[in-house]
Formats: structure tokens, sequence, C-alpha cells
């Protein structure tokens, strides 16, 4: 599909992040939610599971605020973190706190990616003067940074110390 204008680039957007958002919720949480040993860990990929599901819900408003039918676009960089995480987590013990790391840098992998698309999706929606939009996508924004704020947090607090550890150990 040729890309003929502003709003046009906007939906192309919009169809990457619903992809992507569909490829998580059906792929990518969820094998990481059955990887992982940590409780935290756990608990966190499963909240942030049900806002994922929320996130594809919002963009379907969004494809309906604007007149355009919600469908997916590949996105191949979501795939493409999605394969790299299952390949660095399939070298790893089952059910270790290395596996756990794998997949907290995996995860924030694809929060980065997520927030940029987003970031980037709010201020064309502010450009476009579509508020109800933008307010939509500042949200998932926001849901977006706190997540990756989270895996890092678990990360620093207990994961990455554990994973070091059993370094030491071995």
């Amino acid at each position: 599909m040729k890309i003929k204008d502003f709003r046009g680039l906007f939906e192309t957007g919009l169809r990457h992040a619903y992809d992507g958002e569909h490829r998580l919720a059906k792929k990518g949480i969820p094998q990481m939610i059955e990887s992982c040993s940590s409780m935290e860990l756990r608990s966190a990929l499963q909240q942030h599971l049900q806002e994922t599901r929320n996130h594809a819900a919002r963009l379907e408003r969004i494809f309906g605020m604007i007149g355009s039918e919600p469908k997916a676009e590949d996105n191949d960089v979501i795939e493409e973190i999605i394969d790299a995480t299952d390949h660095v987590v399939s070298a790893t013990e089952q059910r270790s706190p290395l596996r756990d790391a794998a997949l907290i840098i995996g995860g924030n992998l694809v929060q980065h990616c997520e927030i940029a698309a987003y970031g980037s999706l709010l201020a064309a929606a502010n450009h476009l003067g579509l508020r109800e939009a933008a307010t939509l996508l500042g949200q998932t924004l926001n849901e977006e940074k706190a997540a990756e704020a989270k895996l890092t947090q678990i990360g620093e607090t207990s994961v990455n110390r554990q994973a070091a550890q059993e370094l030491k150990a071995a």
C-alpha cells in the first residue's frame, strides 16, 4: 500500500501497533509467563498481558474514530524481538534466575520499541488534531513506560542479583 499523506502514515503506524499488540497478546507475553520462575516477574507479565489486550482495544477505538477498519499490518520488528528472546531464553536453564534475566531483557526491548511507536503516534495524532485519539495513545504510552520501569525494577532489585550469584556458585 502506498502512503500518500501524513494521515496515511499515521494509519500505517496504527496498523503496525495493532499487529504488535496482537502478536504480544497471543504469543510473546504468554510464552514469557510460561518460561519465568520469578513470581514477581510472572505477576508483572500477567498484568501487562491484560494491558496489552486493552491496548489493542484502544487501537480499535481509534480506528473507529478516524473511520478506518481495524486491520493489522505486519510488525516484523516485534516478531523479530519475540524470536530473538525465544532464542536466548531457550539457551538458558529452565526455571532459573538467568532465564528470568533474559526474559526481562527481551521484555524491555519490546517495551522500548512500543514506547517509540506510541510516542510517534501520539505526536502524529496531536498534529492531525485528533485529541481523543491522542488521549488514548497517551494512556497506552504511559502504560508501556510503566511496564518497562517495572521490568527494570524487578531485574535490578532481585533477578539480576540472583542470576549473578548463580555464576559465582558455578
